[in-house]
């Protein structure tokens, strides 16, 4: 490769942010998604994730942005949270989408290559994530792919099959 090919070429910086949202910013979401009128206009993409400490036993409610596949659902969040760690002890969850609750069992992967195209659909699919991300959308509306295998370290991809 030339040296004036390799400098044309897009580098992909991913950084992901640390900063995570305001405690009230979760708890008005959580009153907002078991509220019928704002569930029915912010849960088309959003739900509440029920996941059991793995230490503790105590029941964590978070709200979560999403994608689904018939019964599969697909989360993705930052690698330094916490609550995803709870998944490989306790993988059995509680979903509340369109203001009903499904139970499922819940698998966490972190920074598995060959979960890349299923990330790539998720990001080309929720663009607000793909931006918080700082991940480019290409031409053809797709994740770029250099971004999302740069991003695919940082995050955890929690996949949820509903019973």
């Amino acid at each position: 490769m030339y040296a004036t090919e390799w400098s044309c070429m897009a580098q992909s910086t991913i950084t992901v942010p640390q900063r995570t949202p305001p405690g009230w910013v979760n708890s008005f979401m959580r009153m907002a998604l078991k509220t019928p009128v704002l569930q029915r206009s912010l849960g088309r993409g959003l739900a509440l994730l029920t996941v059991t400490g793995r230490r503790s036993g105590h029941q964590y409610v978070i709200p979560v942005s999403y994608t689904r596949a018939g019964d599969e659902i697909l989360v993705v969040t930052k690698k330094a949270r916490s609550w995803w760690r709870n998944l490989s002890e306790c993988p059995n969850v509680t979903l509340r989408l369109a203001g009903r609750d499904h139970v499922g069992h819940a698998i966490a992967s972190v920074g598995d290559p060959s979960r890349a195209g299923l990330l790539r659909d998720y990001l080309s699919e929720r663009r607000f994530d793909a931006r918080a991300y700082g991940v480019r959308i290409d031409p053809d509306g797709r994740a770029n792919v250099d971004d999302v295998d740069a991003l695919l370290t940082q995050v955890v991809l929690v996949e949820i099959v509903l019973a």
